[in-house]
């Protein structure tokens, strides 16, 4: 397992730090204790690092900004999106027809 400085990680028994020369990381052995403890906790851990050697992870709180993207709606499909477009482009059309009804009742006279 590699573990990044950003906390993100990646598992595989062939990774090693030569995998990501241009990245700083950790390996971590599969199967061991920190690498439940990554897998378990992520992606709500620091690292704890002593003379540039990833020792533990430290369980952290979510921050606001994390719990914020946690609770946000879902983004819209394209096809909601375009369904929200149609029914606003359709109440404005009933709008106008409504209008123009109105209109030709008054030029014309009637009942309305």
């Amino acid at each position: 397992m590699i573990v990044f400085s950003d906390g993100n990680y990646e598992t595989g028994d062939w990774l090693t730090a030569d995998t990501y020369p241009e990245r700083e990381c950790f390996v971590v052995e599969e199967g061991s204790e920190l690498a439940a403890k990554v897998i378990a906790l992520y992606p709500y851990y620091t690292l704890d690092i002593v003379d540039n050697v990833l020792v533990d992870v430290t369980p952290r709180d979510k921050t606001p900004e994390e719990e914020a993207a946690e609770n946000a709606p879902a983004p819209k499909s394209p096809e909601q999106i375009r369904i929200e477009t149609l029914e606003y482009e359709n109440t404005a059309l009933q709008t106008r027809l409504a209008d123009v009804e109105l209109a030709l009742i008054e030029i014309f006279g009637g009942v309305a």
